[in-house]
């Protein structure tokens, strides 16, 4: 038994083509490994945060949880003067909270990649809508004198309910202007 094969080139690589004047340049694929082609995306290219940033970041999620929890309780207390009818200091002082752990959890992390930081800048576009709205609703309701004297006098009723209005309608102004502020900067590091 012949052990030995002789094969030609053309059982090996083929017969070449007929229309093709110049034989096309010898390609050799390994059998086995894997061909991959990389893109680089601008949404996956890495940025590192500067310090300075990280660190504006993390007074910026602190203040938010504090401004979050002082806007609930002072909702709470409106509530029980039956002067909030929106809830808008409740519901936007979750969004205060909420906003300011993410603050937080994104500055963890000095590695970001563009993607992340223009997802950033979309959650703060949208509580920065949703702020403005609570400002205008919060104004609304400062304007409003309604205070029923069944829980205390008159004149306590309309003191404490208006300082603690007054004092929500800051906090949102605030809030507004910080997210504004943080929006920026984040635009800046994102291009």
């Amino acid at each position: 038994m012949p052990t030995n094969w002789s094969m030609s080139e053309d059982d090996l690589y083929g017969p070449p083509p007929a229309y093709s004047l110049n034989p096309p340049p010898f390609v050799y694929i390994i059998p086995g490994t894997p061909h991959e082609y990389h893109e680089t995306h601008t949404s996956h290219v890495s940025i590192v945060l500067s310090p300075n940033f990280l660190r504006y970041l993390l007074a910026t999620g602190l203040i938010h949880l504090c401004i979050g929890l002082a806007a609930i309780v002072c909702d709470i207390l409106l509530i029980s003067m039956n002067e909030s009818y929106s809830f808008t200091g409740f519901w936007a002082g979750v969004l205060c909270l909420a906003l300011g752990i993410y603050l937080i959890l994104f500055m963890s992390k000095p590695k970001k990649q563009t993607c992340s930081l223009q997802r950033f800048k979309i959650i703060h576009i949208v509580a920065c809508i949703i702020i403005m709205a609570t400002l205008v609703i919060s104004a609304l309701n400062l304007a409003s004198d309604f205070c029923y004297d069944t829980y205390f006098g008159t004149f306590r009723c309309e003191q404490s309910a208006k300082q603690l209005k007054i004092i929500l309608v800051t906090f949102f102004s605030f809030t507004f202007v910080q997210i504004c502020t943080t929006s920026f900067v984040a635009s800046f590091y994102a291009r």
